[in-house]
């Protein structure tokens, strides 16, 4: 017998990546007790928790990483909820996005007799495209920037899977169609990011106002350092992985000790010194036209709108400045790595070396690189 009561609430925010939904699963953590004491649950002991139940759910079981966290996890979720008293529940993953019908449905069918409302955060792709190449390269990719654009034009075609991936985690046709089959239309709800330049506290405030809360009675969301690579750091990562496997090394390493550290503890504290990296401009018209596209099928979907859908159609008035990969020198690589290789040393030092001090003073970066300049010249 459970505990839930019929009219009590489950919002699944199921993504999309790069949406801020990082940011706003950082402000859900940091609230938990006080959502809790307004009747809301943010289940789990901590987040990771959603992540094994998600992984649970989905079937998702890396080639070489044990499951013991994830069989079961989302029973144990689901367990949680239908044993809370209060009147809603919020629960944000973004792998969600991309689950199959049958995983949908029996997500929806496990939480009963509570409603479901899905929540899908949506960003313009001028700024998705760019985010989603530096992420694959902290995940063990190793395809080049030209071969990702190359893929999302031509998905079915392409050598690489990772176009089609991003269609099904971005294309909010596809999303809507899929959860639509569970979830009427009027449960589901898109939420825009602001464009660029906005209040930066907007997203969380659009968010809150979907899930029912008011942002005045909680704390901002926590300034998190972001652990996005600028382009030299995602490009230094790319070459990184290819090594990597060659020598074979298992995802279990790569996942801590690359990703973990190297990437998002070490390489990303540099993104304020290197370039960005930016959707050629060549590449607006096709954005703007699949914006466009986006918009009109949210329309005829029938969701509710927090935001302004034109938000979600890229402007090239707000074009980045940035480079391109094959433009970075070997001299650029070299100090990426050299300051890889000294951030992991000093994450395993029992006497820091202050990386971050170091790393606000490019010309120290430069005095270093230029005593080693005769490394400079080999190229992978």
């Amino acid at each position: 017998m459970t505990g839930i009561r019929d009219e009590a609430v489950v919002y699944l925010h199921i993504g999309t990546p790069k949406s801020g939904t990082t940011y706003l699963q950082g402000a859900l953590e940091h609230n938990k007790d006080k959502l809790a004491a307004h009747g809301v649950l943010w289940p789990g002991s901590t987040w990771a928790d959603q992540v094994h139940a998600v992984r649970d759910l989905d079937d998702m079981h890396p080639f070489d990483k044990s499951p013991p966290d994830v069989a079961g996890a989302w029973q144990r979720l689901v367990d949680e909820i239908h044993a809370w008293q209060g009147h809603s529940t919020v629960v944000s993953m973004e792998w969600l996005v991309g689950a199959q019908p049958q995983h949908i449905q029996r997500a929806v069918d496990t939480l009963a007799p509570a409603r479901v409302e899905v929540v899908v955060t949506a960003r313009d792709l001028a700024r998705v495209i760019p985010a989603s190449w530096q992420e694959a390269m902290q995940n063990w990719s190793i395809f080049t920037w030209d071969e990702y654009l190359a893929a999302l034009k031509d998905p079915e075609s392409a050598g690489i899977h990772a176009g089609r991936r991003l269609w099904r985690q971005q294309d909010l046709g596809d999303i809507l169609r899929r959860w639509g089959q569970a979830v009427p239309a009027e449960r589901m709800h898109v939420v825009t990011v602001p464009a660029p330049g906005g209040d930066s506290g907007l997203l969380w405030q659009r968010f809150a106002g979907v899930i029912g809360i008011d942002t005045d009675d909680y704390a901002p969301p926590p300034k998190e350092r972001n652990t996005s690579l600028g382009v030299v750091s995602a490009e230094l990562m790319r070459r990184f992985n290819a090594s990597a496997r060659a020598r074979r090394m298992t995802w279990k390493q790569h996942e801590y000790v690359a990703k973990q550290l190297l990437a998002k503890q070490v390489l990303s504290r540099r993104a304020g010194l290197e370039p960005a990296l930016a959707l050629p401009a060549d590449y607006y018209p096709w954005v703007i036209d699949h914006g466009k596209r986006l918009v009109s099928e949210v329309k005829q979907a029938g969701v509710r709108v927090t935001g302004d859908l034109t938000e979600l159609i890229p402007d090239p008035a707000h074009a980045r400045e940035g480079v391109t990969p094959d433009a970075i020198s070997d001299r650029e690589l070299l100090e990426a790595a050299l300051d890889g290789t000294i951030g992991l040393v000093d994450e395993a030092s029992t006497e820091p070396t202050n990386l971050p001090d170091r790393l606000s003073d490019p010309d120290r970066l430069s005095d270093t690189v230029g005593r080693l300049g005769v490394l400079s010249g080999r190229r992978r």
